[in-house]
Protein backbone atom coordinates (compact mmCIF):
# COMPACT_ATOMS: atom_id res chain seq x y z
CA UNK A 1 0.00 0.00 0.00
CA UNK A 2 1.39 2.99 -0.69
CA UNK A 3 2.46 5.36 2.20
CA UNK A 4 1.00 8.90 0.69
CA UNK A 5 -1.05 10.55 -1.35
CA UNK A 6 0.05 11.62 -4.66
CA UNK A 7 0.17 16.29 -4.83
CA UNK A 8 -2.65 15.83 -7.40
CA UNK A 9 -5.07 13.85 -5.07
CA UNK A 10 -3.69 16.02 -1.44
CA UNK A 11 -4.19 19.44 -4.23
CA UNK A 12 -8.09 18.07 -5.62
CA UNK A 13 -8.62 17.73 -1.50
CA UNK A 14 -7.69 20.95 -0.10
CA UNK A 15 -9.23 22.79 -2.94
CA UNK A 16 -12.19 21.32 -2.12
CA UNK A 17 -11.96 23.02 1.43
CA UNK A 18 -11.87 26.29 0.13
CA UNK A 19 -15.64 26.73 -0.55
CA UNK A 20 -16.86 28.74 1.82
CA UNK A 21 -20.35 26.86 1.73
CA UNK A 22 -18.73 23.80 2.75
CA UNK A 23 -17.53 25.78 5.73
CA UNK A 24 -20.60 27.13 6.09
CA UNK A 25 -22.56 23.56 6.01
CA UNK A 26 -20.68 22.47 9.07
CA UNK A 27 -20.61 25.28 11.55
CA UNK A 28 -24.48 25.30 11.05
CA UNK A 29 -24.26 21.64 11.91
CA UNK A 30 -26.01 22.38 15.42
CA UNK A 31 -24.99 19.06 16.81
CA UNK A 32 -21.11 18.56 15.69
CA UNK A 33 -20.89 22.45 16.55
CA UNK A 34 -22.42 22.36 19.82
CA UNK A 35 -20.61 19.08 21.05
CA UNK A 36 -17.18 20.79 20.76
CA UNK A 37 -18.44 24.19 22.27
CA UNK A 38 -20.10 22.46 24.72
CA UNK A 39 -16.79 19.97 26.03
CA UNK A 40 -14.51 23.08 25.57
CA UNK A 41 -17.04 25.36 28.21
CA UNK A 42 -17.77 22.93 30.87
CA UNK A 43 -13.99 21.54 30.71
CA UNK A 44 -12.63 24.63 30.30
CA UNK A 45 -9.82 23.96 33.29
CA UNK A 46 -8.61 21.56 30.45
CA UNK A 47 -7.69 24.66 28.12
CA UNK A 48 -6.85 27.50 30.80
CA UNK A 49 -2.89 28.14 30.32
CA UNK A 50 -2.61 25.47 27.87
CA UNK A 51 -0.82 25.04 24.53
CA UNK A 52 -3.69 23.66 21.62
CA UNK A 53 -3.34 22.46 18.44
CA UNK A 54 -6.23 22.86 15.89
CA UNK A 55 -6.20 19.82 13.31
CA UNK A 56 -7.80 21.18 10.08
CA UNK A 57 -9.08 24.52 11.67
CA UNK A 58 -10.97 25.70 8.40
CA UNK A 59 -12.76 28.41 9.48
CA UNK A 60 -11.15 28.67 12.93
CA UNK A 61 -14.23 27.85 15.04
CA UNK A 62 -13.03 25.15 17.04
CA UNK A 63 -9.69 27.77 17.65
CA UNK A 64 -11.48 30.36 18.55
CA UNK A 65 -13.34 27.76 21.23
CA UNK A 66 -10.20 27.11 23.01
CA UNK A 67 -9.09 30.81 23.04
CA UNK A 68 -12.43 31.49 24.75
CA UNK A 69 -11.84 29.05 26.89
CA UNK A 70 -8.26 30.46 28.27
CA UNK A 71 -5.84 28.60 26.16
CA UNK A 72 -2.06 30.41 26.18
CA UNK A 73 -1.76 29.41 22.59
CA UNK A 74 -3.88 27.46 19.78
CA UNK A 75 -1.91 26.94 16.40
CA UNK A 76 -4.90 26.45 14.24
CA UNK A 77 -3.17 24.43 10.77
CA UNK A 78 -5.25 24.61 7.48
CA UNK A 79 -3.65 23.47 4.42
CA UNK A 80 -6.24 25.18 2.38
CA UNK A 81 -6.76 28.72 1.06
CA UNK A 82 -9.56 28.75 3.51
CA UNK A 83 -6.55 29.76 6.00
CA UNK A 84 -6.13 33.33 5.04
CA UNK A 85 -10.39 33.56 5.92
CA UNK A 86 -9.54 32.07 9.03
CA UNK A 87 -6.60 34.08 9.72
CA UNK A 88 -9.32 37.12 9.24
CA UNK A 89 -12.30 35.54 11.47
CA UNK A 90 -9.06 35.15 13.94
CA UNK A 91 -8.65 39.22 13.80
CA UNK A 92 -12.15 40.92 13.79
CA UNK A 93 -12.59 38.68 16.87
CA UNK A 94 -9.27 40.06 18.91
CA UNK A 95 -7.31 36.84 19.39
CA UNK A 96 -4.42 37.28 17.01
CA UNK A 97 -2.39 37.39 19.96
CA UNK A 98 -3.68 33.87 21.01
CA UNK A 99 -4.64 32.30 17.82
CA UNK A 100 -1.55 32.06 14.85
CA UNK A 101 -2.33 30.33 11.77
CA UNK A 102 -0.23 28.22 9.42
CA UNK A 103 -1.43 27.17 5.64
CA UNK A 104 0.21 23.77 5.71
CA UNK A 105 -0.17 20.69 5.98
CA UNK A 106 -0.30 19.49 9.19
CA UNK A 107 2.42 16.36 7.61
CA UNK A 108 5.12 19.35 6.89
CA UNK A 109 4.32 21.94 9.68
CA UNK A 110 7.09 22.87 12.35
CA UNK A 111 5.88 24.45 15.43
CA UNK A 112 7.83 26.04 17.90
CA UNK A 113 6.52 23.95 20.76
CA UNK A 114 4.44 20.97 22.12
CA UNK A 115 1.50 21.18 22.96
CA UNK A 116 -1.02 20.17 25.60
CA UNK A 117 -3.91 19.53 23.35
CA UNK A 118 -4.52 18.42 19.85
CA UNK A 119 -8.14 19.11 19.11
CA UNK A 120 -9.78 18.35 15.34
CA UNK A 121 -12.65 18.30 13.63
CA UNK A 122 -11.41 14.82 11.27
CA UNK A 123 -14.43 12.91 11.05
CA UNK A 124 -16.07 12.25 7.04
CA UNK A 125 -18.93 9.55 6.18
CA UNK A 126 -18.89 6.43 7.87
CA UNK A 127 -16.25 7.91 10.02
CA UNK A 128 -13.21 6.99 7.93
CA UNK A 129 -13.79 8.87 4.57
CA UNK A 130 -10.99 11.70 3.42
CA UNK A 131 -8.55 9.66 6.02
CA UNK A 132 -8.05 12.86 7.87
CA UNK A 133 -7.88 11.04 11.05
CA UNK A 134 -4.15 9.85 9.69
CA UNK A 135 -3.11 13.64 10.11
CA UNK A 136 -4.38 13.71 13.76
CA UNK A 137 -2.14 10.74 14.27
CA UNK A 138 0.76 12.13 12.49
CA UNK A 139 0.21 15.46 14.53
CA UNK A 140 -0.02 13.41 18.32
CA UNK A 141 3.11 11.52 17.47
CA UNK A 142 4.87 14.66 16.66
CA UNK A 143 3.61 17.46 18.49
CA UNK A 144 1.65 15.80 21.95
CA UNK A 145 3.28 15.59 25.07
CA UNK A 146 3.32 12.43 26.87
CA UNK A 147 0.40 13.68 29.16
CA UNK A 148 -1.30 15.53 26.33
CA UNK A 149 -5.30 14.65 25.33
CA UNK A 150 -6.83 14.54 22.05
CA UNK A 151 -10.23 16.08 21.58
CA UNK A 152 -12.50 13.85 20.22
CA UNK A 153 -10.64 10.86 22.54
CA UNK A 154 -12.22 7.99 21.14
CA UNK A 155 -14.39 6.90 18.36
CA UNK A 156 -16.79 4.31 17.08
CA UNK A 157 -17.84 2.76 13.85
CA UNK A 158 -21.46 0.75 14.10
CA UNK A 159 -23.72 -1.12 11.21
CA UNK A 160 -27.04 -2.16 11.40
CA UNK A 161 -28.91 -3.78 8.72
CA UNK A 162 -31.83 -1.77 7.00
CA UNK A 163 -34.72 -1.29 4.59
CA UNK A 164 -34.90 1.18 1.77
CA UNK A 165 -38.27 0.12 -0.02
CA UNK A 166 -39.09 3.90 0.00
CA UNK A 167 -35.32 4.83 -1.32
CA UNK A 168 -35.20 2.16 -4.19
CA UNK A 169 -39.15 3.25 -5.33
CA UNK A 170 -38.21 6.64 -5.50
CA UNK A 171 -34.51 5.53 -6.81
CA UNK A 172 -34.83 2.53 -9.52
CA UNK A 173 -38.83 1.99 -9.38
CA UNK A 174 -39.31 4.87 -11.35
CA UNK A 175 -37.80 3.92 -14.57
CA UNK A 176 -39.78 0.80 -14.32
CA UNK A 177 -43.21 3.33 -15.99
CA UNK A 178 -42.22 6.46 -16.98
CA UNK A 179 -45.14 7.99 -18.81
CA UNK A 180 -46.09 5.17 -20.07
CA UNK A 181 -43.26 3.72 -21.58
CA UNK A 182 -40.81 1.37 -20.55
CA UNK A 183 -37.41 2.84 -19.33
CA UNK A 184 -35.45 -0.47 -18.14
CA UNK A 185 -32.44 0.05 -19.86
CA UNK A 186 -32.16 3.20 -17.38
CA UNK A 187 -32.83 1.08 -14.12
CA UNK A 188 -30.48 -1.61 -14.91
CA UNK A 189 -28.00 0.82 -15.75
CA UNK A 190 -28.61 3.24 -12.54
CA UNK A 191 -28.89 -0.48 -9.99
CA UNK A 192 -25.10 -1.12 -11.25
CA UNK A 193 -23.91 2.47 -10.38
CA UNK A 194 -25.80 2.38 -7.21
CA UNK A 195 -23.94 -1.21 -6.38
CA UNK A 196 -20.59 0.57 -7.15
CA UNK A 197 -20.69 3.32 -4.38
CA UNK A 198 -22.60 3.60 -1.32
CA UNK A 199 -25.53 5.72 -0.83
CA UNK A 200 -25.34 8.89 1.89
CA UNK A 201 -28.95 9.48 3.29
CA UNK A 202 -30.86 10.16 6.20
CA UNK A 203 -32.83 7.19 7.88
CA UNK A 204 -35.79 7.24 10.26
CA UNK A 205 -35.78 4.40 13.04
CA UNK A 206 -38.25 2.35 11.32
CA UNK A 207 -35.82 1.17 8.78
CA UNK A 208 -33.46 -0.52 10.71
CA UNK A 209 -33.99 -3.96 11.11
CA UNK A 210 -31.96 -4.82 14.23
CA UNK A 211 -29.92 -3.25 17.18
CA UNK A 212 -26.98 -1.55 15.66
CA UNK A 213 -23.99 -3.32 16.30
CA UNK A 214 -20.40 -2.34 16.83
CA UNK A 215 -17.85 -2.56 13.97
CA UNK A 216 -14.52 -0.99 14.89
CA UNK A 217 -13.76 1.27 18.02
CA UNK A 218 -10.46 3.35 18.55
CA UNK A 219 -8.54 5.39 20.99
CA UNK A 220 -6.98 8.19 19.61
CA UNK A 221 -3.86 8.23 21.98
CA UNK A 222 -2.90 4.72 21.31
CA UNK A 223 -4.10 3.79 17.79
CA UNK A 224 -1.48 3.09 15.14
CA UNK A 225 -2.04 3.53 11.05
CA UNK A 226 -2.24 0.15 10.70
CA UNK A 227 -5.69 -0.29 12.37
CA UNK A 228 -7.03 2.47 9.76
CA UNK A 229 -5.21 0.99 6.30
CA UNK A 230 -7.25 -2.07 6.51
CA UNK A 231 -9.44 -3.81 8.83
CA UNK A 232 -12.69 -6.27 9.59
CA UNK A 233 -15.06 -7.28 11.29
CA UNK A 234 -17.29 -10.16 11.69
CA UNK A 235 -20.85 -9.10 12.82
CA UNK A 236 -24.22 -11.15 13.92
CA UNK A 237 -27.13 -8.99 13.64
CA UNK A 238 -30.51 -10.50 14.96
CA UNK A 239 -33.78 -9.43 13.05
CA UNK A 240 -36.42 -7.74 14.87
CA UNK A 241 -39.28 -7.78 12.34
CA UNK A 242 -40.11 -9.34 9.08
CA UNK A 243 -38.73 -6.95 6.25
CA UNK A 244 -36.44 -6.74 2.87
CA UNK A 245 -33.06 -6.34 4.07
CA UNK A 246 -31.64 -3.88 1.29
CA UNK A 247 -28.32 -3.48 2.87
CA UNK A 248 -25.89 -2.10 5.97
CA UNK A 249 -25.81 1.38 7.20
CA UNK A 250 -22.68 2.33 8.75
CA UNK A 251 -22.36 5.15 11.15
CA UNK A 252 -20.61 6.33 13.74
CA UNK A 253 -19.90 8.48 17.13
CA UNK A 254 -16.98 10.16 18.61
CA UNK A 255 -16.13 10.77 22.17
CA UNK A 256 -14.80 13.39 24.24
CA UNK A 257 -13.74 11.47 27.07
CA UNK A 258 -9.94 11.35 27.39
CA UNK A 259 -10.19 10.21 30.96
CA UNK A 260 -11.56 6.56 29.41
CA UNK A 261 -10.82 3.40 27.82
CA UNK A 262 -12.16 1.73 25.00
CA UNK A 263 -14.25 -0.26 27.14
CA UNK A 264 -16.88 2.30 27.31
CA UNK A 265 -17.82 0.71 23.88
CA UNK A 266 -18.40 -2.46 25.04
CA UNK A 267 -17.28 -5.74 22.72
CA UNK A 268 -18.22 -6.59 19.12
CA UNK A 269 -20.72 -8.99 18.71
CA UNK A 270 -18.32 -12.08 18.04
CA UNK A 271 -16.05 -11.04 21.00
CA UNK A 272 -19.03 -11.14 23.49
CA UNK A 273 -19.56 -14.41 21.21
CA UNK A 274 -16.25 -16.18 21.73
CA UNK A 275 -16.59 -14.91 25.24
CA UNK A 276 -19.29 -16.74 26.35
CA UNK A 277 -17.73 -19.64 24.44
CA UNK A 278 -15.11 -19.39 26.41
CA UNK A 279 -17.24 -20.50 29.60
CA UNK A 280 -16.77 -16.12 30.51
CA UNK A 281 -19.44 -14.40 31.99
CA UNK A 282 -19.90 -10.79 30.36
CA UNK A 283 -23.16 -9.05 30.06
CA UNK A 284 -21.35 -6.05 27.57
CA UNK A 285 -21.51 -3.87 30.24
CA UNK A 286 -19.67 -0.59 29.82
CA UNK A 287 -17.60 1.86 31.80
CA UNK A 288 -18.45 5.62 30.64
CA UNK A 289 -18.50 7.16 34.52
CA UNK A 290 -15.80 9.68 34.71
CA UNK A 291 -13.63 9.49 38.03
CA UNK A 292 -12.10 12.74 37.49
CA UNK A 293 -14.97 15.21 37.26
CA UNK A 294 -14.69 15.43 33.61
CA UNK A 295 -17.92 16.31 31.55
CA UNK A 296 -18.20 13.93 29.25
CA UNK A 297 -19.79 14.59 25.64
CA UNK A 298 -21.13 12.00 22.55
CA UNK A 299 -21.14 13.35 18.88
CA UNK A 300 -23.51 11.08 17.69
CA UNK A 301 -24.60 10.06 13.75
CA UNK A 302 -27.24 7.20 14.16
CA UNK A 303 -30.70 7.25 12.79
CA UNK A 304 -31.77 8.13 16.60
CA UNK A 305 -29.60 11.39 16.76
CA UNK A 306 -30.22 14.39 15.83
CA UNK A 307 -29.56 14.69 12.40
CA UNK A 308 -25.92 15.66 11.06
CA UNK A 309 -24.48 16.37 7.83
CA UNK A 310 -22.93 12.92 8.01
CA UNK A 311 -26.34 11.11 7.75
CA UNK A 312 -25.63 7.63 7.42
CA UNK A 313 -23.65 5.74 4.82
CA UNK A 314 -25.93 2.27 3.00
CA UNK A 315 -23.87 -0.55 1.31
CA UNK A 316 -26.20 -1.93 -1.07
CA UNK A 317 -26.39 -6.00 -1.28
CA UNK A 318 -27.03 -7.14 -4.94
CA UNK A 319 -29.91 -7.95 -4.35
CA UNK A 320 -32.99 -7.38 -1.55
CA UNK A 321 -33.02 -10.54 0.92
CA UNK A 322 -36.16 -11.31 2.49
CA UNK A 323 -35.84 -11.95 6.34
CA UNK A 324 -38.15 -12.77 9.36
CA UNK A 325 -38.00 -11.92 12.84
CA UNK A 326 -35.62 -13.54 15.48
CA UNK A 327 -33.19 -14.47 11.87
CA UNK A 328 -29.69 -14.04 12.76
CA UNK A 329 -27.55 -12.29 9.73
CA UNK A 330 -23.67 -12.73 9.78
CA UNK A 331 -22.11 -10.16 7.81
CA UNK A 332 -18.52 -9.68 7.55
CA UNK A 333 -17.46 -6.18 6.39
CA UNK A 334 -14.25 -5.14 5.45
CA UNK A 335 -12.50 -1.46 4.86
CA UNK A 336 -9.38 -0.73 3.24
CA UNK A 337 -7.62 2.31 2.07
CA UNK A 338 -7.50 2.76 -1.91
CA UNK A 339 -4.51 2.15 -3.02
CA UNK A 340 -4.44 5.02 -5.37
CA UNK A 341 -6.37 7.82 -3.40
CA UNK A 342 -5.70 6.87 0.15
CA UNK A 343 -8.55 9.28 1.28
CA UNK A 344 -11.16 7.15 -0.12
CA UNK A 345 -12.18 3.49 1.51
CA UNK A 346 -13.16 0.06 -0.27
CA UNK A 347 -16.09 -1.48 1.37
CA UNK A 348 -16.53 -4.62 1.00
CA UNK A 349 -19.62 -7.19 2.89
CA UNK A 350 -20.49 -10.64 2.48
CA UNK A 351 -22.83 -12.07 4.15
CA UNK A 352 -21.74 -15.57 6.02
CA UNK A 353 -23.66 -18.71 7.85
CA UNK A 354 -22.19 -18.40 11.45
CA UNK A 355 -18.85 -16.88 12.82
CA UNK A 356 -15.62 -18.18 11.18
CA UNK A 357 -11.80 -17.23 10.71
CA UNK A 358 -11.17 -14.95 8.19
CA UNK A 359 -7.95 -17.08 7.37
CA UNK A 360 -7.33 -17.25 3.20
CA UNK A 361 -6.99 -21.11 4.11
CA UNK A 362 -10.08 -21.40 6.55
CA UNK A 363 -12.25 -19.78 4.18
CA UNK A 364 -11.34 -21.83 1.15
CA UNK A 365 -11.93 -24.82 3.29
CA UNK A 366 -15.65 -22.89 4.58
CA UNK A 367 -16.07 -22.44 0.84
CA UNK A 368 -15.33 -26.43 0.04
CA UNK A 369 -17.73 -27.55 2.73
CA UNK A 370 -20.66 -25.19 1.85
CA UNK A 371 -20.10 -26.66 -1.94
CA UNK A 372 -20.86 -30.41 -0.68
CA UNK A 373 -23.32 -29.07 2.46
CA UNK A 374 -25.08 -25.97 0.08
CA UNK A 375 -25.78 -26.85 -3.67
CA UNK A 376 -25.81 -23.68 -5.67
CA UNK A 377 -28.75 -22.71 -5.76
CA UNK A 378 -29.86 -24.32 -2.68
CA UNK A 379 -33.15 -24.50 -0.90
CA UNK A 380 -32.46 -24.45 2.65
CA UNK A 381 -33.53 -21.13 3.69
CA UNK A 382 -30.08 -19.53 5.74
CA UNK A 383 -29.88 -16.01 4.27
CA UNK A 384 -26.32 -16.83 2.92
CA UNK A 385 -27.83 -19.10 0.53
CA UNK A 386 -31.25 -16.98 0.12
CA UNK A 387 -29.34 -14.08 -1.21
CA UNK A 388 -27.23 -16.35 -3.47
CA UNK A 389 -30.49 -17.76 -4.56
CA UNK A 390 -31.76 -13.93 -5.10
CA UNK A 391 -28.68 -12.60 -7.05
CA UNK A 392 -28.40 -15.66 -9.73
CA UNK A 393 -32.40 -15.09 -10.29
CA UNK A 394 -31.41 -11.01 -10.95
CA UNK A 395 -28.71 -12.49 -12.82
CA UNK A 396 -30.69 -14.61 -14.77
CA UNK A 397 -33.29 -12.14 -15.54
CA UNK A 398 -30.80 -9.38 -16.33
CA UNK A 399 -29.08 -11.71 -18.65
CA UNK A 400 -32.46 -12.65 -20.32
CA UNK A 401 -32.99 -8.78 -20.95
CA UNK A 402 -29.63 -8.84 -22.56
CA UNK A 403 -30.06 -11.69 -25.21
CA UNK A 404 -33.64 -10.11 -25.79
CA UNK A 405 -31.97 -6.84 -26.55
CA UNK A 406 -29.19 -8.80 -28.71
CA UNK A 407 -32.19 -10.60 -30.75
CA UNK A 408 -33.52 -7.00 -31.05
CA UNK A 409 -30.47 -5.48 -32.55
CA UNK A 410 -29.84 -8.69 -34.50
CA UNK A 411 -33.03 -8.61 -36.16
CA UNK A 412 -33.44 -4.73 -36.53
CA UNK A 413 -29.55 -5.24 -38.30
CA UNK A 414 -31.09 -7.96 -40.47
CA UNK A 415 -33.77 -5.28 -41.53
CA UNK A 416 -31.36 -3.00 -42.28
CA UNK A 417 -29.18 -5.13 -44.13
CA UNK A 418 -32.67 -6.26 -45.68
CA UNK A 419 -33.60 -2.38 -46.76
CA UNK A 420 -29.83 -1.80 -47.47
CA UNK A 421 -30.04 -4.50 -50.12
CA UNK A 422 -33.89 -4.16 -51.31
CA UNK A 423 -32.52 0.27 -52.12
CA UNK A 424 -28.99 -1.34 -53.61
CA UNK A 425 -31.47 -3.70 -56.01
CA UNK A 426 -33.66 -0.74 -56.30
CA UNK A 427 -30.37 1.39 -57.00
CA UNK A 428 -29.10 -0.69 -59.77
CA UNK A 429 -32.36 -1.38 -61.66
CA UNK A 430 -33.16 2.17 -62.04
CA UNK A 431 -29.47 2.58 -63.44
CA UNK A 432 -30.23 -0.02 -65.24
CA UNK A 433 -33.50 1.76 -66.80
CA UNK A 434 -31.34 4.63 -67.65
CA UNK A 435 -28.93 2.38 -69.68
CA UNK A 436 -31.54 0.99 -71.55
CA UNK A 437 -33.19 4.26 -72.62
CA UNK A 438 -30.05 6.55 -72.97
CA UNK A 439 -29.28 3.19 -75.03
CA UNK A 440 -32.81 3.71 -77.11
CA UNK A 441 -32.48 7.09 -77.48
CA UNK A 442 -29.26 6.66 -79.30
CA UNK A 443 -30.81 4.15 -81.74
CA UNK A 444 -33.39 6.39 -82.30
CA UNK A 445 -31.19 9.27 -83.39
Amino acid sequence: MASSNTPAVNEEYFKSYADLEVHALMIKDKPRTDAYRDFIQKNSDLFKGKVVLDVGAGSGILSLFAAQAGAKKVYAIEASSMASVCEEIVKVNKYENVILVYQEMMEEVELPEKVDVIISEWMGFYLLHESMLTSVIVARDKWLKEDGILLPSHAGMYACPVNMTDYCNEKFNYWENVYGFDFSPFLMRSLSAQMQQPAVAHLNENQLLSDRELVARFDLKTMTMSEIEDFEEQIKFTIKKNSDLHGFAVWFDVRFTPDLGTDQYGLTSRELSKSLENGQVDTNTTNSSSTTGMNHITLGTSPTDPETHWKQTVCFLPAALQVNKSDNIFCRLRFSQDESNLRHYNISMEIMEDFSSSSESDLDEEEEEDTESHPVPCDCGASRCTLIRAIMEKYDAEQNELEMEAEFTDVSAEVQAAQAMNDSSCLDMDNSLKDDSTSAEKDES
